[in-house]
């Protein structure tokens, strides 16, 4: 019988390998996978029942049989005690048993849940799987768990695998080649479905991990670089960043791809309302990007069901579609509105909105629009003024979130009623207020990246 020396087995330790391995009809292979890796600590993955392989774990005498073809030739003690594991191995913890070794999902379940329960017991723990023994669905089980669950596989075997008699000295446990699988299952499924959802962040952190876990070809680290920037850059975009935005993504994108274009016009339409900011480049447009820029922003955040910050959203749209009116065309600013370039008539009206504090006359967002309506004949002001109540109702949804003045979260019935009416209201309003020719609505964010 071939002799293994053996394991040290302290009473108490902290498991810092764990393995993971499928257990089948030949103990060698898995003699030689915990030989060659030395885990501190072993879970076994056992088909059960009357002809299972957890006989080979925890059956009493000799229950390990070596056979050469059908000849059984020796027969051995279970593989714990083969290997002195002693306390290092528990039957009631370090076990994995399968009903029927043949039903994939069952099988996956089961081990999937094994190996998420041992990292969250040792979340500093290096975990391994070596998926050589066991039935072919054993085997594909716990090798979709371990790249699902980013455990390192390996794979015993030799080149020529003759006898099971003994250890061959040319049979070795070896790291199964994951990294391209683990790159293609990232890029063309993990990422795709981050994008769809507009999950940036998440599609940062996948890309990252690849880059900081995985040795790649230069060719490929550079697209996967490519991919993390353009990821990155459209997250800013969707902070509002739009300065970092445009650093990143004017790296990547042809100068006249349609989001760069668009990021352009929304750059020069924020540097006209904020006079804090200073656009890196500019393209002229019709002045109200960034209420489109606003409009589809709310719309990802509905398409995430994130409905308050989605209403929180139009209603800044609304308010700064007032605000961009009042000053590209009237001069006025409504945080410090000056009431010498209003009608004299109105003056009197506005001058009770003056901040003691301040000094300055400031009007909230429903006051803009009154003064559009007074102005005479402004179209957004006339655009108000049939729709004022039933765009004060949808406003009252607003007010009562938590997010606004109440406790009332905002529900998708909500948002497709409420929010629909905001929506509407400004995307006829931009339509009354620009010309044709210069009505070219901004593109949602890409859901995929193509060649880019």
């Amino acid at each position: 019988m071939q002799s293994f020396p053996k394991i040290d087995s302290p009473a108490l330790m902290t498991f810092m390998s764990i393995l993971f391995l499928t257990v089948g009809g030949s103990p060698a292979p898995i003699l030689t996978a915990i030989q060659s890796l030395r885990p501190d600590r072993t879970i076994f993955i056992c088909s059960s029942g009357p002809r299972g392989s957890l006989s080979q774990i925890t059956g009493e005498g000799n229950p390990c049989e070596i056979r050469r073809g059908a000849e059984v030739v020796d027969r051995q003690p279970n593989i714990p005690t083969q290997l002195g594991m002693g306390t290092r191995f528990n039957a009631d913890t370090d076990l994995v048993l399968l009903d029927n070794p043949d039903d994939l999902a069952e099988c996956y379940r089961l081990i999937a849940a094994k190996i998420n329960a041992i990292q969250r017991e040792s979340p500093g723990g290096e975990l391994y799987a070596d998926y050589t023994g066991g039935t072919k669905t054993m085997s594909l089980s716990l090798a979709m768990s371990a790249l699902d669950y980013g455990v390192s596989l390996y794979l015993t075997t030799n080149a020529t695998r003759e006898n099971l008699f003994r250890v061959e000295r040319g049979q070795s446990t070896e790291r199964a080649p994951t990294t391209l699988l683990t790159v293609e299952r990232a890029l063309n499924q993990d990422l795709p479905r981050l994008l769809q959802d507009f999950n940036y962040s998440g599609a940062i952190a996948t890309l990252q991990a690849l880059l900081q876990s995985l040795e790649l070809p230069a060719d490929q680290k550079r697209h996967i670089r490519q991919q993390r920037d353009l990821c990155a850059g459209f997250d800013a975009w969707d902070r509002f960043d739009h300065l970092a935005a445009w650093d990143l993504l004017s790296m990547h994108l042809d100068r006249k791809h349609p989001h760069a274009l668009a990021l352009k016009r929304v750059l020069t339409s924020r540097q006209a309302i904020d006079p804090n900011f200073t656009a890196p480049t500019t393209l002229p447009g019709h002045g109200y990007e960034l209420v489109e820029d606003l409009l589809l922003n709310a719309q990802r955040r509905a398409h995430q069901q994130r409905y308050d910050d989605a209403v929180g959203r139009l209603y800044r749209a609304l308010e700064l579609l007032a605000q961009i009116r009042l000053k590209q065309h009237y001069d006025l600013e409504t945080g410090d509105l000056d009431v010498t370039k209003l009608p004299e008539f109105l003056r009197e009206t506005y001058v009770a909105d003056r901040n003691p504090r301040t000094g300055k006359i400031q009007i909230p967002l429903w006051k803009s629009y009154l003064l559009l309506s007074q102005l005479l004949d402004d179209p957004l002001g006339r655009h108000f003024q049939p729709q004022a109540n039933r765009l004060q109702d949808a406003l009252h949804v607003r007010n009562q979130s938590l997010l606004a003045h109440g406790f009332t979260p905002v529900t998708n019935r909500d948002y497709q009623n409420s929010g629909q009416v905001i929506q509407t209201f400004i995307e006829t309003a931009l339509d009354a207020l620009i010309p044709g020719k210069q009505r070219s609505p901004l593109p949602q964010f890409p859901t995929d990246f193509g060649s880019q």
